[in-house]
């Protein structure tokens, strides 16, 4: 009921409105009235047998407004409630109708039919490089991808020549770039037809900027090429050839919603998709019902993967060298790092979802040098996209996740996604020419050796999520006084969707909800929308803070200093410790601290990641992009120095923070231009980091 009267029907009027509707339902009337299609009503039964949240709940009341909408509804309900309330409910169905979603990129829909051709395969199968190579090739191009590393790596790639364009036969002396995160398989090997090479040529070279939501890079205003993530395509520009990655998260279900809108808003004439073989069917009905075409090419593995026939029994001495073992908490993920230095005598690197895609990298860069004493890595499922890993065996310690409600066995595309970065061709030589799989506890052997032999299931939907055009549409519909809440629950509960459509998960946005909700009196419908799409960790209490401390002072300065907000919210202290920590000389630290110490610079990172989104957005409101770089820049470098003081800690070396700082100064060039001022973590005064020797000087 409560619903209902957010909605816009008067409370005395819903106990009538269902009633009547009740009625309606169990003669069939109802159902005879609004005449479902075959996939509709199939639609219907699925969702409503799944254990999703509110299924029936959700269908029932969609079928109430739209049959509200058609003639006999409504003259059944004007029988027992005011036509004027009949009226209301019709406007926001015809506002919340998402049937025609395609038409959300009217431009698209009216300009050339497009061209799309599908590159699917498993992961190591090189589906990449020939989309990649007609993008090198296009005149006008963009690549849209799931991450901001992989977009840097395309940019960088471009601009240095490093691609080969299609219609070019490859030098077959070229020297490869092992390095590359880029599914290229057979064709990162010297003599097999490089496609990315290694130093780049100059006549390959092209113009191409980089667009992601905390970094811009404009190398030329007129840049024929544009590498970003999926989120910020720009659909009201054309292209010749377009590429986008992972096309399997478009089911994803909190960003599957930025795939669809690539699929059907990308105006190109030619669209190359890569990913799993699972998007197919979804991809295919999609693109029929547009008017476009599709063809498919099919990669398969190029190394062989097996599942061994035993596990680890539990025993982690039986580690080996270039293991991956993946864990699915971070608490885990510390305690198996800590156990397999402890037990099998060899250094790990670290790769989960909290740490910066920066650090990410450098872990993975670390593991994979022969050189580095970097034997093992542990990780979670960021293993399984975006990083180059010389992996040879993929251990799970457990095939189980939580979820944010329960723990779930993996599914089986998951476990693919993961195991599949085993033995990825090019990188062992000829004496580890495939990859191996296997659980360090034997119950779990079998579901993954069932999940590697499981064919892929298709998938059923792909998701949609608000657009600025559709949120504008049901709000001038709703009562005033309206909260972000009401307008999701219309989404989800008013909504008609295509039978091949689902929206996004929004039950995860709750707290975004709240949040917005505090500030609806600074904040214009247009922000409001933005607001909910930042990235902010929701999950993260202390990144919450960080967020409101941002908006507390956009309420009430209209300018929003990072120095004040990571001060109101109580992250520039752990900042400014972490730092003073790190330039000390002390004779131990306990791990726990460590790693403590870390979660919080975890936290804070996205925080500045949080400013430098908005700060793009509302550059006259958040000034300090700046500092946001230098800040963020700074907290990697804390966090790379837990890591490395981590693990010294642990060898109770001497002077730990002196040889952890030598080691990561090794890795990290210092920065050039001004000192940047942050404050004392006691007296609330300036600290001031000089560049050239990387100290902390209270001032």
């Amino acid at each position: 009921m409560d619903r209902l009267v957010r909605f816009g029907v008067p409370e005395d009027d819903v106990g009538p409105l269902l009633e009547k509707y009740v009625k309606a339902m169990q003669d069939g009337v109802v159902f005879e009235d609004l005449n479902y299609s075959q996939a509709q009503l199939e639609r219907i039964a699925f969702d409503v047998s799944t254990p999703a949240k509110h299924p029936l709940d959700q269908h029932l009341t969609k079928i109430l407004y739209e049959w509200a909408d058609c003639p006999h509804g409504q003259e059944v309900l004007s029988a027992v409630i005011s036509p004027e309330v009949v009226s209301r409910m019709q406007a926001l169905f015809r506002a919340a109708d998402l049937t025609d979603w395609a038409w959300e990129y009217e431009m698209t829909r009216r300009s050339r039919p497009r061209k799309f051709i599908m590159h699917v395969g498993p992961t190591n199968s090189g589906k990449t490089h020939n989309a990649l190579r007609a993008l090198a090739a296009a005149k006008r191009g963009i690549y849209a991808g799931p991450l901001r590393l992989l977009a840097y790596e395309i940019y960088d790639r471009l601009n240095n020549g490093q691609i080969i364009p299609l219609g070019v036969e490859p030098d077959a002396e070229a020297e490869a770039d092992p390095q590359s995160n880029i599914d290229l398989a057979d064709s990162t090997i010297t003599g097999n037809g490089v496609v990315v090479t290694k130093s780049g040529n100059p006549k390959y070279a092209r113009r191409c900027n980089m667009v992601t939501g905390e970094e811009m890079k404009i190398i030329d205003d007129n840049a024929p090429l544009l590498s970003c993530t999926v989120e910020m395509m720009p659909h009201l520009s054309s292209w010749d050839v377009a590429v986008i990655d992972e096309i399997q998260l478009i089911t994803d279900k909190n960003r599957g919603g930025a795939w669809t809108a690539a699929l059907l808003g990308m105006n190109a004439t030619e669209i190359h998709l890569c990913g799993e073989e699972s998007a197919i069917p979804i991809v295919e009905a999609i693109v029929r019902d547009l008017g476009d075409t599709v063809e498919v090419h099919r990669y398969e593995r190029l190394t062989p993967l097996v599942v061994a026939e035993k596990s680890l029994q539990g025993d982690l001495k039986r580690v080996e060298k270039g293991d991956c073992v993946v864990s699915f908490s971070r608490t885990g993920i510390f305690s198996m790092k800590t156990m397999i230095e402890k037990e099998a005598k060899m250094r790990c690197a670290l790769a989960y979802g909290r740490l910066p895609p920066e650090i990410r990298s450098e872990q993975a860069a670390l593991f994979n040098d022969p050189d580095s004493n970097y034997d093992v890595l542990v990780g979670s499922d960021a293993v399984g996209m975006g990083l180059n890993l010389k992996i040879k065996r993929v251990i799970f310690e457990a095939v189980a996740k939580f979820d944010g409600g329960r723990s779930r066995i993996l599914s089986n595309s998951q476990i693919k996604q993961i195991a599949g970065r085993a033995g990825r061709f090019g990188l062992h030589g000829d004496d580890s020419p495939g990859g191996v799989v296997t659980t360090l506890h034997q119950e779990d052997l079998d579901i993954v050796r069932r999940a590697l032999a499981a064919p892929y299931v298709p998938i059923r939907y792909a998701r949609i999520t608000m657009t600025m055009r559709s949120f504008n549409k049901v709000v001038q519909t709703l009562p005033l006084g309206f909260s972000q809440r009401t307008v999701a629950d219309v989404f989800c509960f008013v909504s008609k969707l295509h039978p091949r459509m689902e929206f996004h998960a929004v039950h995860e946005l709750e707290k975004s909800f709240d949040f917005i909700d505090q500030f609806i009196d600074c904040l214009t419908i247009d922000n409001r929308l933005m607001a909910q799409n930042a990235p902010c960790p929701w999950r993260d209490d202390a990144a919450v803070g960080g967020a409101q401390a941002m908006m507390e002072l956009y309420r009430d300065d209209l300018s929003v200093s990072l120095e004040k907000a990571l001060q109101r919210a109580g992250l520039l202290k752990q900042l400014n410790k972490a730092l003073l920590l790190m330039e000390s000389d002390a004779p131990a630290y306990e791990g726990k601290t460590i790693v403590s110490m870390l979660g919080k610079l975890e936290t804070q990172h996205k925080v500045i990641v949080l400013y430098m989104w908005y700060s793009y957005r509302f550059s006259i409101a958040f000034p300090d992009q700046a500092l946001a770089f230098e800040l963020r820049r700074l907290t990697e470098l804390a966090m790379d120095w837990c890591l490395e003081v981590l693990y010294l800690t642990r060898l109770n070396e001497e002077n730990p923070a002196a040889k952890a700082r030598k080691r990561i100064s090794t890795r990290r060039s210092p920065t050039s231009g001004p000192a940047i001022k942050r404050r004392d973590p006691k007296a609330d005064r300036l600290l001031q980091r000089t560049a050239t020797h990387r100290t902390i000087v209270v001032q």
